[in-house]
């Protein structure tokens, strides 16, 4: 499918899915149990889920579609693509924060049925409540409400460097990462879909995380890159050939430079 076409699709749901949180006003946040929830979920994420897969099936895109709430549904039987989504990233944000947490809708489309990360083409996120929207096309550039933005260039590791760790962690990673809290500036939003967009708009500096959801890290991975930084596991290795297994969690580094990512990775 023409790529153009793809990239308005991509906008589309992700404006979308956020006429439909509003929409829901406070209905939305109502919490959800079921044998289906892992940590939380609400009507929200439910409502945002179906709402993406009926427009994707709409569109007649030729894809395996993978989201956290309705898992794996094949769109046609001549199968080219994969859109992985996340509903709502920082669940717990929307669920408690009363408008003022951070939360978002992450989408990315490869083209490939089974694809590594090389292979998305076309990713976006959009934050609920200030409506902002970032995007990325592959070879084409990274976007923040159609506007081209880089990652900030940031070179060295120093206390005005604002790193975001995510601080879903087990004890060994926090001991890993004790001697960075003497060096850098450090916070967690709660919303790794914002942070990783974050990097790639220059917002921040560098992003961690000890067990990243490739929910959110095909979006993650191509805005990065898109932005001219850099995204790799923790060994420095880049993801561009490791297959992209919507169930699996990595240790993650994005970085606006190859020096921070360097020096960072020395740190840890």
């Amino acid at each position: 499918m023409d790529i153009d076409h793809l990239t308005h699709t991509c906008k589309t749901a992700l404006q979308m899915s956020r006429q439909l949180l509003s929409s829901l006003s406070d209905g939305g946040r109502s919490e959800v149990h079921d044998e289906h929830v892992v940590d939380i979920s609400t009507q929200g994420d439910r409502a945002v889920s179906a709402a993406l897969a009926e427009l994707f099936a709409r569109e007649k895109i030729p894809a395996v579609l993978l989201s956290e709430e309705s898992g794996r549904t094949e769109l046609s039987g001549s199968l080219e693509y994969t859109i992985a989504f996340d509903d709502i990233d920082g669940t717990d944000n929307y669920y408690r924060g009363r408008g003022l947490l951070p939360h978002c809708t992450v989408i990315t489309i490869f083209n490939s049925p089974e694809p590594i990360f090389a292979d998305a083409l076309v990713a976006g996120v959009i934050e609920h409540n200030s409506g902002q929207l970032w995007h990325a096309v592959r070879d084409g550039g990274c976007f923040l409400d159609g506007t081209a933005v880089t990652a900030s260039g940031r070179t060295s590791l120093d206390r005005r460097t604002l790193l975001i760790i995510d601080h879903y962690i087990s004890g060994g990673a926090i001991d890993r990462f004790a001697p960075l809290y003497d060096t850098a500036w450090i916070k967690d939003f709660g919303a790794s879909a914002l942070h990783l967009a974050g990097v790639g708009s220059g917002l921040f500096d560098a992003f961690l995380s000890p067990a990243q959801k490739s929910h959110e890290l095909g979006a993650g991975y191509l805005l990065v890159r898109e932005a001219e930084g850099v995204l790799t596991d923790w060994d420095g290795a880049s993801l561009d050939d490791t297959p992209f297994d919507f169930d699996r969690q990595t240790p993650i580094l994005a970085a606006a430079t190859r020096d921070l990512s360097d020096a960072l990775l020395k740190k840890l």
